[in-house]
């Protein structure tokens, strides 16, 4: 679920950037509130009941913390990216495991009516580049169009999946959080993915041609070629 912590911050899970990771260590630094919505809300599907999500918050601040309103102020807001060649592959290796078996999003979130991934439901494949080929066949860009549903104006930090836990950090020293930053720096990893049913090797081309269509997304977060797998694609088996 997507997060509203102690003094009224809210943690958004943009799927495969860390977010498992994030949500646990949230919670044993005693810093959750409560889970509320969908674990990959938005803010457009924060709006619960015909309220807006800001509202909602309002009404679950008082309700549950019996403490003071947002009044005219807007809630800190903070979610994670990754490079968009990292998020296939992420998604990829998620999907593979027998126990995904590439599930559909939309009969698993009959609960909610949505899943940020459900409209690629069915274009998963045993090898990765025809995957990745089948997505852009259909939403070319998607990564860059993923992010965009999450990051709008009213969020205050980005961080990025590959700096996880010091952006972390960042992030709640901004929110005005009272926490221990050594206490999150040495936090365990969360999970390890399964290995794939097929290796992960991009094909120069596909992979040239995705560049390309994620462009937008490279330059608004600062992504350049991306080096060696880092330590944080490890963070988080789940979505």
């Amino acid at each position: 679920m997507a997060l509203l912590l102690k003094n009224g911050t809210v943690f958004l899970h943009i799927p495969k950037t860390g977010g498992n990771w994030v949500t646990r260590v949230l919670e044993e630094s005693n810093l959750v509130a409560f889970r509320f919505s969908h674990k990959h809300a938005d803010l457009k599907h924060l709006t619960f009941a015909g309220k807006t999500w800001k509202k909602r918050l309002q009404n679950k601040l008082r309700y549950s913390l019996r403490k003071a309103q947002f009044g005219d102020q807007d809630p800190y807001m903070f979610c994670f990216v990754r490079h968009p060649l990292k998020w296939y592959e992420s998604w990829f290796k998620y999907m593979s495991q027998p126990n995904r078996n590439w599930l559909s999003f939309a009969e698993a979130s009959k609960a909610y009516g949505w899943h940020p991934n459900a409209n690629i439901d069915g274009l998963g494949d045993v090898e990765f580049n025809q995957f990745v080929r089948n997505v852009i066949a259909k939403h070319p860009g998607y990564v860059t169009n993923l992010f965009d549903g999450y990051v709008s104006p009213q969020v205050n930090f980005v961080g990025k999946q590959e700096n996880l836990r010091e952006n972390l950090v960042t992030a709640l020293e901004q929110a005005g959080l009272d926490f221990d930053a050594d206490f999150i720096r040495n936090f365990e990893d969360v999970g390890v993915s399964k290995i794939p049913r097929s290796t992960i090797e991009w094909d120069p081309e596909l992979r040239t041609q995705v560049l390309q269509l994620e462009q937008k997304c490279l330059q608004r977060f600062g992504y350049t070629e991306p080096g060696p797998a880092m330590k944080s694609d490890s963070l988080s088996k789940s979505a």
